[in-house]
Protein backbone atom coordinates (compact mmCIF):
# COMPACT_ATOMS: atom_id res chain seq x y z
CA UNK A 1 0.00 0.00 0.00
CA UNK A 2 2.77 2.43 0.92
CA UNK A 3 4.68 1.78 -2.34
CA UNK A 4 1.59 2.71 -4.33
CA UNK A 5 1.10 5.87 -2.28
CA UNK A 6 4.75 6.90 -2.72
CA UNK A 7 4.42 6.39 -6.49
CA UNK A 8 1.30 8.58 -6.44
CA UNK A 9 3.20 11.30 -4.56
CA UNK A 10 6.03 11.30 -7.11
CA UNK A 11 3.59 11.52 -10.00
CA UNK A 12 1.69 14.37 -8.36
CA UNK A 13 4.87 16.34 -7.70
CA UNK A 14 6.01 16.01 -11.34
CA UNK A 15 2.58 17.13 -12.57
CA UNK A 16 2.58 20.07 -10.16
CA UNK A 17 6.07 21.19 -11.23
CA UNK A 18 5.24 21.16 -14.97
CA UNK A 19 2.03 23.07 -14.38
CA UNK A 20 3.81 25.57 -12.12
CA UNK A 21 6.47 26.32 -14.79
CA UNK A 22 3.80 26.86 -17.45
CA UNK A 23 2.45 29.89 -15.60
CA UNK A 24 -1.18 29.11 -16.36
CA UNK A 25 -1.83 26.94 -13.30
CA UNK A 26 -3.60 29.68 -11.33
CA UNK A 27 -6.40 29.97 -13.91
CA UNK A 28 -6.68 26.32 -14.84
CA UNK A 29 -9.68 24.50 -13.36
CA UNK A 30 -8.24 21.26 -14.73
CA UNK A 31 -5.05 21.80 -12.73
CA UNK A 32 -6.95 22.45 -9.51
CA UNK A 33 -9.09 19.38 -10.06
CA UNK A 34 -5.97 17.29 -10.55
CA UNK A 35 -4.27 18.97 -7.62
CA UNK A 36 -7.14 18.09 -5.30
CA UNK A 37 -7.21 14.55 -6.64
CA UNK A 38 -3.58 14.12 -5.62
CA UNK A 39 -3.72 16.23 -2.46
CA UNK A 40 -6.32 14.01 -0.84
CA UNK A 41 -4.26 10.77 -0.95
CA UNK A 42 -1.11 12.70 0.02
CA UNK A 43 -2.91 14.16 3.03
CA UNK A 44 -4.25 10.76 3.98
CA UNK A 45 -0.78 9.21 3.71
CA UNK A 46 0.71 11.90 5.95
CA UNK A 47 -2.09 11.34 8.47
CA UNK A 48 -1.49 7.57 8.49
CA UNK A 49 2.26 8.08 8.92
CA UNK A 50 1.76 10.57 11.72
CA UNK A 51 -0.83 8.59 13.66
CA UNK A 52 0.99 5.25 13.35
CA UNK A 53 4.64 6.18 13.43
CA UNK A 54 4.48 9.64 15.04
CA UNK A 55 7.64 10.97 13.32
CA UNK A 56 7.20 14.37 14.99
CA UNK A 57 6.42 12.96 18.44
CA UNK A 58 3.11 12.85 20.24
CA UNK A 59 2.35 14.95 23.28
CA UNK A 60 -1.31 15.61 23.84
CA UNK A 61 -3.52 16.54 26.78
CA UNK A 62 -7.24 15.77 27.03
CA UNK A 63 -9.57 17.24 29.66
CA UNK A 64 -13.06 16.22 30.69
CA UNK A 65 -14.98 19.08 32.31
CA UNK A 66 -17.26 16.89 34.39
CA UNK A 67 -20.85 18.14 34.40
CA UNK A 68 -20.42 20.04 31.15
CA UNK A 69 -22.69 19.49 28.19
CA UNK A 70 -20.20 17.19 26.43
CA UNK A 71 -18.64 15.27 29.32
CA UNK A 72 -20.18 11.94 28.20
CA UNK A 73 -19.92 12.58 24.45
CA UNK A 74 -18.02 9.67 22.90
CA UNK A 75 -14.60 10.70 21.61
CA UNK A 76 -10.96 10.09 22.39
CA UNK A 77 -11.50 10.78 26.10
CA UNK A 78 -14.91 10.87 27.74
CA UNK A 79 -16.84 10.05 30.91
CA UNK A 80 -18.85 6.85 30.83
CA UNK A 81 -22.37 7.08 32.31
CA UNK A 82 -22.59 5.48 35.75
CA UNK A 83 -25.37 4.82 38.23
CA UNK A 84 -23.05 6.28 40.87
CA UNK A 85 -22.83 9.69 39.13
CA UNK A 86 -25.34 12.49 39.78
CA UNK A 87 -26.95 14.71 37.20
CA UNK A 88 -24.99 17.76 36.01
CA UNK A 89 -24.43 20.34 38.74
CA UNK A 90 -22.98 23.87 38.81
CA UNK A 91 -21.14 25.74 41.54
CA UNK A 92 -19.24 28.98 42.08
CA UNK A 93 -15.63 29.14 43.24
CA UNK A 94 -14.03 31.68 45.64
CA UNK A 95 -13.47 34.10 42.75
CA UNK A 96 -17.10 34.02 41.69
CA UNK A 97 -16.40 31.86 38.62
CA UNK A 98 -19.01 29.25 37.78
CA UNK A 99 -17.92 25.63 37.27
CA UNK A 100 -19.61 22.31 36.55
CA UNK A 101 -19.35 19.00 38.40
CA UNK A 102 -21.11 15.77 39.24
CA UNK A 103 -21.40 14.06 42.60
CA UNK A 104 -19.86 10.59 42.78
CA UNK A 105 -20.98 7.96 45.25
CA UNK A 106 -19.17 4.82 44.15
CA UNK A 107 -17.26 4.13 40.93
CA UNK A 108 -17.14 5.86 37.55
CA UNK A 109 -14.97 5.37 34.46
CA UNK A 110 -13.21 7.68 32.04
CA UNK A 111 -12.72 5.99 28.67
CA UNK A 112 -9.56 6.71 26.67
CA UNK A 113 -9.65 5.74 22.98
CA UNK A 114 -6.73 7.56 21.31
CA UNK A 115 -6.77 7.87 17.53
CA UNK A 116 -3.00 7.41 17.55
CA UNK A 117 -1.35 4.02 17.79
CA UNK A 118 0.56 4.43 21.05
CA UNK A 119 3.63 2.36 21.80
CA UNK A 120 6.25 3.17 24.41
CA UNK A 121 4.37 6.20 25.76
CA UNK A 122 4.07 7.79 29.18
CA UNK A 123 0.57 8.47 30.49
CA UNK A 124 -0.29 10.84 33.33
CA UNK A 125 -3.82 10.98 34.74
CA UNK A 126 -5.09 13.43 37.35
CA UNK A 127 -8.47 14.13 38.89
CA UNK A 128 -9.83 17.29 40.48
CA UNK A 129 -12.59 17.17 43.08
CA UNK A 130 -13.28 16.45 46.71
CA UNK A 131 -12.84 12.90 48.02
CA UNK A 132 -12.21 11.33 44.58
CA UNK A 133 -9.20 9.18 43.68
CA UNK A 134 -7.96 7.07 40.77
CA UNK A 135 -7.78 3.30 40.78
CA UNK A 136 -4.53 2.74 38.85
CA UNK A 137 -5.32 0.88 35.60
CA UNK A 138 -1.68 -0.18 35.31
CA UNK A 139 0.88 -0.70 38.09
CA UNK A 140 4.64 -1.14 38.02
CA UNK A 141 4.69 -3.42 41.03
CA UNK A 142 8.04 -4.25 42.65
CA UNK A 143 7.62 -7.06 45.20
CA UNK A 144 11.12 -6.47 46.57
CA UNK A 145 9.95 -3.06 47.85
CA UNK A 146 7.38 -4.65 50.20
CA UNK A 147 8.23 -6.06 53.62
CA UNK A 148 6.05 -9.17 53.40
CA UNK A 149 4.64 -11.05 56.38
CA UNK A 150 5.21 -14.34 54.54
CA UNK A 151 7.16 -14.98 51.35
CA UNK A 152 8.20 -18.23 49.65
CA UNK A 153 10.66 -18.55 46.78
CA UNK A 154 10.04 -21.70 44.71
CA UNK A 155 12.81 -21.13 42.15
CA UNK A 156 15.62 -23.00 43.96
CA UNK A 157 13.82 -25.63 46.04
CA UNK A 158 10.48 -26.53 47.57
CA UNK A 159 10.30 -24.35 50.73
CA UNK A 160 11.12 -26.55 53.71
CA UNK A 161 8.22 -25.31 55.86
CA UNK A 162 5.70 -26.52 53.27
CA UNK A 163 4.55 -30.12 53.06
CA UNK A 164 3.33 -32.00 50.01
CA UNK A 165 4.59 -33.64 46.87
CA UNK A 166 5.18 -30.93 44.28
CA UNK A 167 8.72 -31.41 42.95
CA UNK A 168 11.56 -29.49 41.36
CA UNK A 169 12.05 -30.17 37.64
CA UNK A 170 14.26 -28.11 35.31
CA UNK A 171 14.64 -25.52 38.04
CA UNK A 172 10.91 -25.06 38.60
CA UNK A 173 8.46 -26.11 41.34
CA UNK A 174 6.30 -28.39 39.24
CA UNK A 175 2.63 -29.36 39.67
CA UNK A 176 1.59 -32.20 37.37
CA UNK A 177 -2.19 -32.00 37.74
CA UNK A 178 -2.49 -35.58 39.01
CA UNK A 179 -1.30 -35.85 42.60
CA UNK A 180 0.82 -32.78 43.42
CA UNK A 181 0.05 -30.06 45.95
CA UNK A 182 1.67 -28.18 48.85
CA UNK A 183 0.35 -26.70 52.10
CA UNK A 184 1.54 -24.89 55.20
CA UNK A 185 0.77 -26.99 58.30
CA UNK A 186 -1.23 -25.41 61.12
CA UNK A 187 -2.31 -22.41 59.02
CA UNK A 188 -6.06 -23.04 59.10
CA UNK A 189 -6.65 -19.91 61.20
CA UNK A 190 -4.13 -17.73 59.38
CA UNK A 191 -4.30 -15.58 56.23
CA UNK A 192 -7.90 -14.45 56.77
CA UNK A 193 -7.93 -11.70 59.44
CA UNK A 194 -8.51 -8.23 58.01
CA UNK A 195 -7.16 -6.81 54.76
CA UNK A 196 -4.40 -8.52 52.81
CA UNK A 197 -2.39 -8.35 49.59
CA UNK A 198 -1.06 -11.40 47.75
CA UNK A 199 1.68 -11.46 45.13
CA UNK A 200 2.23 -14.65 43.10
CA UNK A 201 4.20 -15.75 40.04
CA UNK A 202 3.31 -18.86 38.04
CA UNK A 203 3.19 -20.53 34.62
CA UNK A 204 -0.09 -22.24 33.62
CA UNK A 205 0.01 -25.22 31.25
CA UNK A 206 -3.54 -26.65 31.26
CA UNK A 207 -5.85 -24.70 28.93
CA UNK A 208 -8.77 -27.14 29.15
CA UNK A 209 -9.89 -27.06 32.81
CA UNK A 210 -11.35 -24.45 35.14
CA UNK A 211 -10.95 -23.91 38.89
CA UNK A 212 -7.30 -24.98 39.08
CA UNK A 213 -6.10 -23.57 42.39
CA UNK A 214 -2.79 -21.74 42.15
CA UNK A 215 -2.98 -20.73 45.81
CA UNK A 216 -5.81 -20.40 48.30
CA UNK A 217 -7.14 -20.71 51.80
CA UNK A 218 -10.60 -22.16 51.29
CA UNK A 219 -12.39 -18.83 51.81
CA UNK A 220 -10.22 -17.08 49.25
CA UNK A 221 -8.70 -18.57 46.13
CA UNK A 222 -6.62 -17.70 43.06
CA UNK A 223 -7.78 -19.90 40.21
CA UNK A 224 -6.43 -20.63 36.77
CA UNK A 225 -9.33 -21.18 34.37
CA UNK A 226 -9.15 -22.14 30.71
CA UNK A 227 -10.22 -18.64 29.66
CA UNK A 228 -9.46 -16.45 32.70
CA UNK A 229 -7.52 -15.90 35.88
CA UNK A 230 -9.91 -15.57 38.83
CA UNK A 231 -9.67 -14.18 42.35
CA UNK A 232 -12.62 -15.15 44.53
CA UNK A 233 -13.62 -14.71 48.15
CA UNK A 234 -16.43 -16.26 50.18
CA UNK A 235 -18.51 -17.39 51.75
CA UNK A 236 -19.09 -14.08 53.43
CA UNK A 237 -20.56 -13.50 56.93
CA UNK A 238 -22.20 -16.90 57.47
CA UNK A 239 -23.14 -20.25 55.95
CA UNK A 240 -25.59 -18.58 53.55
CA UNK A 241 -23.22 -15.77 52.53
CA UNK A 242 -22.29 -14.70 49.03
CA UNK A 243 -19.21 -15.33 46.93
CA UNK A 244 -17.48 -12.50 45.05
CA UNK A 245 -14.95 -12.76 42.28
CA UNK A 246 -12.98 -10.93 39.60
CA UNK A 247 -12.00 -12.57 36.32
CA UNK A 248 -9.22 -11.49 34.00
CA UNK A 249 -10.03 -12.78 30.49
CA UNK A 250 -7.13 -14.24 28.54
CA UNK A 251 -6.11 -15.60 25.18
CA UNK A 252 -4.54 -18.97 24.47
CA UNK A 253 -1.05 -17.51 24.19
CA UNK A 254 -1.30 -16.79 27.93
CA UNK A 255 -0.49 -20.42 28.65
CA UNK A 256 3.06 -21.75 28.92
CA UNK A 257 4.37 -18.30 29.84
CA UNK A 258 5.30 -16.76 33.18
CA UNK A 259 2.81 -14.32 34.79
CA UNK A 260 2.23 -12.52 38.05
CA UNK A 261 -0.75 -11.26 40.05
CA UNK A 262 -1.28 -8.65 42.72
CA UNK A 263 -4.62 -9.15 44.48
CA UNK A 264 -6.06 -7.59 47.60
CA UNK A 265 -8.97 -8.06 49.99
CA UNK A 266 -10.12 -4.89 51.77
CA UNK A 267 -13.03 -5.24 54.23
CA UNK A 268 -14.62 -1.98 55.39
CA UNK A 269 -17.95 -0.15 55.30
CA UNK A 270 -17.56 -0.31 51.51
CA UNK A 271 -15.25 -3.30 51.15
CA UNK A 272 -13.78 -4.55 47.89
CA UNK A 273 -11.34 -6.90 46.19
CA UNK A 274 -8.83 -5.90 43.48
CA UNK A 275 -7.00 -8.01 40.92
CA UNK A 276 -4.02 -7.06 38.75
CA UNK A 277 -2.60 -9.54 36.23
CA UNK A 278 0.82 -8.74 34.75
CA UNK A 279 0.37 -5.20 36.06
CA UNK A 280 -3.00 -4.63 34.35
CA UNK A 281 -6.17 -4.00 36.36
CA UNK A 282 -8.63 -6.85 35.91
CA UNK A 283 -11.23 -5.07 38.01
CA UNK A 284 -12.55 -4.16 41.41
CA UNK A 285 -15.57 -5.82 43.02
CA UNK A 286 -17.35 -4.18 45.97
CA UNK A 287 -19.16 -6.14 48.66
CA UNK A 288 -20.27 -3.47 51.15
CA UNK A 289 -19.90 -4.45 54.80
CA UNK A 290 -19.50 -8.19 54.11
CA UNK A 291 -16.51 -10.03 55.54
CA UNK A 292 -14.94 -13.43 54.98
CA UNK A 293 -16.68 -16.05 57.14
CA UNK A 294 -13.77 -17.58 59.05
CA UNK A 295 -15.70 -20.74 59.90
CA UNK A 296 -16.11 -21.67 56.23
CA UNK A 297 -13.71 -24.60 56.18
CA UNK A 298 -10.56 -25.37 58.11
CA UNK A 299 -8.07 -25.93 55.31
CA UNK A 300 -4.46 -24.86 55.57
CA UNK A 301 -3.23 -22.43 52.94
CA UNK A 302 -2.41 -24.60 49.93
CA UNK A 303 -0.84 -24.55 46.46
CA UNK A 304 -2.01 -26.59 43.49
CA UNK A 305 -5.25 -28.01 44.88
CA UNK A 306 -7.73 -27.49 47.72
CA UNK A 307 -8.63 -30.97 48.95
CA UNK A 308 -11.89 -29.85 50.56
CA UNK A 309 -13.07 -27.06 48.26
CA UNK A 310 -16.04 -28.25 46.20
CA UNK A 311 -15.61 -31.60 47.99
CA UNK A 312 -12.25 -32.11 46.32
CA UNK A 313 -13.78 -32.27 42.84
CA UNK A 314 -11.92 -29.32 41.31
CA UNK A 315 -9.02 -30.26 38.99
CA UNK A 316 -5.47 -29.87 40.20
CA UNK A 317 -3.19 -27.16 38.86
CA UNK A 318 -0.85 -27.99 35.98
CA UNK A 319 2.20 -25.77 35.68
CA UNK A 320 4.86 -24.12 37.81
CA UNK A 321 4.81 -21.74 40.77
CA UNK A 322 7.77 -19.43 41.37
CA UNK A 323 6.81 -17.14 44.22
CA UNK A 324 4.12 -16.40 46.77
CA UNK A 325 4.08 -13.41 49.14
CA UNK A 326 1.46 -12.21 51.63
CA UNK A 327 1.04 -9.06 53.75
CA UNK A 328 -1.86 -8.13 56.00
CA UNK A 329 -2.60 -4.76 54.39
CA UNK A 330 -3.38 -3.21 51.01
CA UNK A 331 -0.23 -2.19 49.15
CA UNK A 332 -1.92 -0.60 46.10
CA UNK A 333 -3.16 2.83 47.17
CA UNK A 334 -5.61 5.00 45.24
CA UNK A 335 -4.21 8.41 44.24
CA UNK A 336 -5.36 11.68 42.70
CA UNK A 337 -2.44 11.75 40.24
CA UNK A 338 -0.80 8.73 38.63
CA UNK A 339 1.74 8.08 35.86
CA UNK A 340 2.48 4.86 34.03
CA UNK A 341 4.11 3.62 30.85
CA UNK A 342 2.46 1.77 28.02
CA UNK A 343 4.51 -0.33 25.64
CA UNK A 344 1.77 -1.74 23.39
CA UNK A 345 -1.38 -0.50 21.70
CA UNK A 346 -3.42 1.03 24.49
CA UNK A 347 -7.11 0.95 25.20
CA UNK A 348 -8.33 1.20 28.74
CA UNK A 349 -11.05 2.35 31.07
CA UNK A 350 -9.69 4.49 33.88
CA UNK A 351 -11.71 3.99 37.10
CA UNK A 352 -12.39 6.64 39.74
CA UNK A 353 -13.73 5.99 43.21
CA UNK A 354 -15.20 8.14 45.98
CA UNK A 355 -14.68 7.75 49.71
CA UNK A 356 -18.33 8.72 50.26
CA UNK A 357 -20.51 11.18 48.36
CA UNK A 358 -17.83 13.27 46.64
CA UNK A 359 -17.54 15.86 43.88
CA UNK A 360 -15.86 15.19 40.54
CA UNK A 361 -14.81 18.36 38.65
CA UNK A 362 -12.14 17.56 36.07
CA UNK A 363 -10.32 14.55 34.67
CA UNK A 364 -7.09 15.23 32.80
CA UNK A 365 -4.91 12.86 30.83
CA UNK A 366 -1.59 13.61 29.13
CA UNK A 367 0.04 11.16 26.71
CA UNK A 368 3.64 11.62 25.61
CA UNK A 369 5.36 9.39 23.10
CA UNK A 370 8.88 8.55 24.22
Amino acid sequence: MFKAMIKTIKTSLITFWHAFKSGVWLKSPIFWARFMAYAIPIGFLLYVLYMNFLPFGYNKTFTIDVGSENDTKVGEFYLEPSKDLSERETGTDANGKEYTYRELNGVAYAVFKPNAVLKNAEVTVSVEGEGVSIIPPVIDFKPEDVKWDYSWDFTKEIPKDLTGNAFMFDGEATFNGRDTRLELPNSENMFEDGPFTVYAEWTPKDNENNAQQIVGHFNWELWQNKDSVEFRVGRMNDANGNFYSIKYPLKQDFFNGKHFVVMSYNPSANGYIDLYVDGNLAGRTYFGEDKIWKEYGKDNISFGWSKNYNYGKNPRFVGSIYRFSYISKNTVINQSNISFDITEDFFNDIPFVSNSTSTLNKIIINVKQK
